[in-house]
């Protein structure tokens, strides 16, 4: 634990910098940097078991403790050290490599978020960790969005939960045109990922990089019913432990 929070903690100063510098295009990771309403974790390799084990725990710490109130806007953003200069294909295949790994982990002890696809193609697709429903940003140093370029991988897990108290609040449209603005102010145009929010499933916007009309996503949720067999077995467990012999 002290190594990990260690290594956490030399990573933030480049993560802050970042977030705080003028290529940064979202002014509410911005804002929420400054007020302390974003959770960082730093881990080793992207892509890898230890990490996905890791952020499993870290993750869930932070579904059972955040404020998702339109009010304060929070993220979980978790960085890696290796490896780095990647190109948009290389981190791609590893970006959902982590999130499959993460979802295996994630799914012994929860179940998919409520109101949600699982299935990546489906346009109600959300990612899911601790039943809670997240869009996922990806980040690299190669990404052809000038402000999508953090000094070493980085993935933003942004609540699904937040973003319709955002909308409800009638502060959504005001959000995303500021964002759309300052897209522009530094590449010319706006990130073409943006036009297929509400068109086909989010997945294809994680990595950033555009996708072909026959794009496939690689991922593969764990099926329910193994989940709900884990269950069942730890139920007839227990009725066994707790029924009398010869009963």
């Amino acid at each position: 634990m002290e190594g990990r929070l260690t290594m956490t903690s030399n990573a933030r100063g480049e993560v802050e910098a970042f977030i705080l510098g003028d290529r940064f295009s979202c002014l509410a990771g911005r804002s929420a940097w400054r007020q302390g309403g974003i959770t960082h974790r730093h881990y080793d390799v992207l892509g890898s078991e230890e990490a996905a084990r890791l952020m499993a725990l870290d993750l869930a710490e932070f579904v059972g403790s955040a404020d998702w109130s339109a009010r304060s806007f929070t993220s979980f953003i978790a960085t890696f050290e290796q490896p780095r200069g990647v190109d948009e294909l290389r981190f791609e295949e590893l970006l959902w490599q982590q999130l499959q790994l993460l979802h295996e982990q994630d799914a012994e002890n929860h179940q998919w978020a409520t109101g949600y696809a699982s299935d990546p193609q489906a346009r109600e697709f959300a990612y899911s960790v601790a039943g809670h429903p997240f869009f996922v940003i990806g980040l690299h140093e190669t990404h052809r969005r000038w402000g999508r370029r953090p000094p070493f991988p980085m993935l933003a897990f942004n609540s699904h939960e937040q973003f319709t108290r955002i909308k409800g609040a009638g502060m959504w449209d005001r959000l995303a045109e500021k964002i759309r603005k300052q897209d522009i102010k530094l590449q010319g145009d706006i990130n073409p990922n943006l036009q297929e929010y509400e068109e086909l499933s989010e997945a294809r916007r994680y990595s950033g990089r555009p996708k072909p009309a026959e794009w496939q996503c690689p991922f593969v949720p764990v099926p329910r019913e193994a989940g709900q067999d884990r269950d069942g077995e730890r139920e007839r467990d227990l009725d066994r432990a707790l029924t009398p012999s010869g009963a």
